[in-house]
């Protein structure tokens, strides 16, 4: 019996043992659950931070949206009222200027029509007087008055149809002729960004060394050349506007074959005599202030028609006076092309200036470069962009070529991605025709208008003494010469 109850009591013992073992097991395990739902909270709960985070950045985002399209919305609605504006103040500029040529105009048309009609209405005044005083005669006296009214009438037609025809020349020249050409030079001028008293001098009285004013010997007139154009701080050029109208405007309006020739002789007569009077004059030889003449002039001619009349009957008259006279004939075309050149030379200048007065001290004279920095000048690629544009055209060196633009290059395409692009100047080392020593070249390539095989490229030489002198290198013909 007491066996049985010590067992009873081991047993007893052993299971409150294992309970108070099962219970410490079961509180352990118990925390661990607590720990591991605590951690899961903490992780909801940073999950739970994060997509409000996303929400607010996504929020965020639709408003930074919403304000870049009301940005960009405003942005749009205010160009395009800086253009309406701009749009407005051309229209009321234009309006201006046509306006006020307009009314030179009509103030040139009453003067040549008062100086036609006045002798008219006194013609007409003796005439009623000669009738009121032979009212009596008759027979011969009727024919003879008849006759004269018939002449009279004839007379008065001529005027008028000449009249006519001298308002539809002013209405594309409201100007006098002679103040017409320099008017255009002047516009010319201006739309290049040169300003008088900067970049030119207009109508300035020459003078000698003793400040005594120089006149024409053949003419005794003031020596006033209509322009003094600054290529750049020290060389000038003179600009002198020539008109050829009325024998043009005879030409535009002849009947006849043999009409025309007698005109177009008169228009190439009236050229040679500009040209005459310009090489007389000399203007070159009195700029003054200590700057160098260019070794030739410009003689303006406002009026193409004019100009290829003349060329088409003498052919050389373009190329035989500049190099016997040095007197460059130009039109509009030709002048333009100048200026542009003149604008870029300009505009570096300015720049280095800038340069200079930012940097004061830093930039010397090219001549006070040493030799292993001026081995590695390049050329200016803006200039050569400004040449090879230019030089599309006025490569022709036949002024019918010329004016009909029968042989007229574009600069040559290039696939660049999937986007066909006009050709960049672009620098390459390589060996000129007939050279064996490699030049560092600024190259750009022609190709026919509308055609892509290449005619022919320019290229600006980089190296010491060549630096700045351009090559033309024309195909087939696989020529160089110097362009």
């Amino acid at each position: 019996m007491e066996l049985i109850i010590a067992l009873v009591a081991g047993i007893l013992v052993a299971g409150i043992g294992v309970f108070f073992i099962m219970r410490h097991q079961l509180v352990q395990v118990r925390d661990q659950l607590s720990s591991t739902q605590q951690a899961l909270t903490n992780e909801q709960q940073k999950a739970i931070e994060a997509e409000k985070q996303l929400s607010r950045k996504e929020i965020e985002l639709e408003l930074e949206r919403k304000n870049n399209e009301e940005v960009r919305k405003q942005a749009d609605e205010k160009l395009a009222e800086q253009i309406k504006y701009l749009q407005a103040e051309l229209t009321n500029t234009t309006q201006k200027l046509l306006d006020v040529r307009s009314e030179k105009l009509e103030q040139t048309n009453r003067t040549q029509m008062s100086s036609i009609i006045d002798p008219l209405k006194e013609t007409i005044s003796k005439l009623e007087k000669e009738m009121k005083d032979t009212q009596m005669q008759h027979g011969n006296t009727t024919t003879r008055l008849e006759q004269s009214i018939k002449n009279l009438v004839e007379k008065t037609e001529s005027i008028g149809n000449r009249a006519d025809r001298l308002v539809e020349t002013l209405l594309y020249q409201p100007k006098s002729q002679g103040d017409w050409g320099e008017l255009v030079v002047k516009e010319m001028l201006e739309s290049q960004g040169l300003k008088e008293g900067i970049h030119y001098v207009y109508q300035p009285t020459l003078r000698d060394e003793k400040g005594q004013t120089l006149r024409n010997e053949d003419t005794n007139k003031i020596m006033r050349p209509d322009f003094i154009l600054h290529l750049d701080e020290k060389e000038d050029v003179i600009i002198d506007s020539k008109m050829t109208i009325t024998s043009y405007d005879n030409y535009v309006h002849a009947k006849t074959d043999d009409e025309r020739e007698m005109y177009a002789k008169e228009i190439l007569a009236s050229i040679h005599n500009h040209i005459n009077e310009l090489r007389r004059a000399n203007y070159a030889a009195y700029i003054e202030n200590g700057r160098k003449s260019a070794d030739f002039v410009f003689m303006f001619i406002p009026n193409e028609g004019a100009m290829q009349v003349a060329l088409a009957h003498e052919k050389n008259l373009w190329r035989d006076t500049f190099l016997k006279d040095r007197i460059f004939i130009v039109s509009e075309m030709n002048l333009y092309a100048a200026l542009r050149i003149v604008n870029v030379t300009w505009r570096q200048i300015e720049q280095n200036k800038s340069y200079a007065k930012v940097f004061p001290g830093l930039f010397l004279t090219l001549d006070e470069m040493p030799q292993n920095i001026r081995e590695h000048l390049k050329y200016s690629t803006t200039l050569f962009e400004v040449q090879t544009e230019i030089y599309q055209r006025y490569h022709m060196k036949d002024p019918t070529v010329f004016y009909n633009k029968e042989d007229v290059w574009s600069i040559a395409n290039e696939i660049y991605g999937n986007q066909i692009e006009q050709m960049e100047p672009y620098f390459v080392n390589m060996s000129l025709p007939g050279s064996d020593a490699t030049e560092f070249l600024l190259i750009r390539p022609f190709t026919p208008t509308e055609k892509n095989n290449m005619v022919a490229w320019l290229a600006a030489r980089n190296d010491d003494e060549n630096y700045g002198k351009l090559v033309l290198f024309k195909f087939p013909k696989q020529t160089e010469k110097q362009a």
